[in-house]
This record gives C-alpha cells, structure tokens and sequence, in this order.
C-alpha cells in the first residue's frame, strides 16, 4: 500500500536508506503492517480504517524497539561522517603540510640568492636600487645589511635598512635569516612558510584526533565495551587504541566459540 510505505519512509526518514540495517528494519515495519491491515481488512474496516488502527497497534514496545533500532542507526551513520570527515581533514592537511615544506625549501633558496646578491654587489647599489629589489618580495618583512666593520663597532646600527610589508604577520610565522659575505653581513626578517605549513597540520590533526576519538567512543558503546581503561586507551592512542580494543575483541570472540565447541562436544 503507497499509504505504508510513506509511513515507513517518514519514520526512517533520519536514517542512512542506502544502510543494510536501515532496509531490514524498513521492510520489516513494511510487512508487519501490511500484514496488520489485511487482517482488518478481512474483519470489516476499510482501508483507511484498517491503516490507521494498524498504526496505533504498532505503537507500544514493538515501536520503542523500533525507535531505539533507529537511534543506533542514527548515531552509527554520524559515528562514519565524523570518521570521513576526520580522515579527509587529515590527508588534506598532509598535503598541504608537505607542499608548505617544498615551498620553503624554495624560498631558503631565493632568499639565499636575495641575500649574497646583496651581501657582493652592494657597493654598487644605491638605497633607491636596493629598496627596488625588496619592494617585489612580498614575504621579505626587514632586511639589514652591515658592513663587517661597522657590525663589530655597533652591531645595533645598519648601513641599510628596508622595512616594507607592514601587514601584520604572528611572530610565529616569521624567522630571521643571515648571509655573510668577505664584506657585508645581510639579515633578512621573512614569513616562514613552512611554520603556517606546520600551524595547519596542527590544527588538521587535532581536528582528526577529536573527531576519532568520538568515532571510536560510539563503537565501544555499541560493542558494550564503554569501560575506562578503553575510553582512557583511545583518548591516549587513538588509532592505536582502537587496534588494541579490536584485537582484544576479537581474541575474546575466538576464545567464546572455542569453548561452546568443547561444551557441544
């Protein structure tokens, strides 16, 4: 009947359809009904008679357990999005994390040949040539360049000093940098990529490390292990916790089947 099966529909609405555990539960309201309502039926009531007393006779203990079915249901396929999500931040963190270290690998480089450019030829530079070459360097913050003997008189005072960027950028996002030529001492203040790269993984992998664990305390409670020293085990160990809880499990499920064969035998 098209009536039933919007009802079960709606009452499995907030379920995963595509989930085994959803259509087996789908299909047993399905028949339990239709069953209730051709019996009806056959009593004397019409169909829509039939439908609605079917309904109310399904409530009670049969739809608690129905409803409780659901919630697992529910909180299994949340338990999964939390996994995927937690998982996908994760690798996507990790590339990102790896291409940030590439990427300050080439600046070391660049910036390396900024720096001993400057450190030789800057007897041939004036100011406006050389605030020229840093103007176009957006992750250049400060440069300063000292000439040996002025740095080892007054190492506090540079010959030439370039702040351009004024953006504000976290300390902990910036490092300094220091080339040395037979003349000139240049230092260079610059945005550490590989730091962000680092501060990005960092909050990825909290996220995934959070997200786990909340994974991970759904199934030990649907495995009716939600005891301390495994909820302790995954907060600590994570995925390594819950290779252990699994391993145990299952040595205990070998051990179970093992004695109820002796037992038979």
């Amino acid at each position: 009947m098209r009536v039933i099966d919007e009802y079960v529909d709606k009452l499995y609405k907030h379920a995963n359809p595509k989930d085994p555990e959803t259509m087996e539960l789908k299909e047993e309201t399905r028949i339990h009904l239709n069953e209730s309502v051709q019996e009806l039926i056959k009593e004397g009531y019409t169909e829509s008679e039939a439908f609605k007393i079917a309904v109310e006779r399904f409530g009670g203990f049969e739809q608690a357990e129905k409803l409780i079915s659901l919630m697992e249901i529910r909180q299994k396929t949340f338990a999964n999005w939390l996994l995927t999500v937690g998982i996908s931040i994760l690798v996507l963190v990790s590339f990102m994390f790896g291409f940030f270290l590439y990427l300050g690998n080439v600046h070391d480089a660049h910036f390396a040949d900024i720096g001993y450019k400057i450190g030789e030829n800057i007897s041939l530079m004036d100011s406006e040539l050389t605030d020229t070459l840093f103007v176009d360097e957006p992750l250049i913050f400060k440069a300063s360049i000292y000439s040996k003997e002025a740095r080892e008189s007054n190492p506090q005072k540079a010959d030439f000093t370039f702040e351009g960027n004024k953006r504000w950028v976290p300390d902990l996002f910036k490092r300094d940098l220091y080339y040395e030529t037979n003349q000139f001492f240049v230092s260079l203040e610059v945005i550490d990529v590989r730091a962000i790269g680092f501060f990005l993984f960092a909050i990825g992998f909290t996220i995934y490390y959070v997200l786990f664990t909340v994974w991970g305390l759904i199934q030990l409670y649907h495995a009716n292990r939600f005891k301390v020293v495994w909820i302790l085990c995954l907060v600590m160990l994570n995925v390594v916790g819950y290779l252990l809880f699994l391993t145990k499990s299952k040595g205990e499920f070998r051990k179970k089947h093992l004695n109820i064969g002796r037992e038979s035998l």
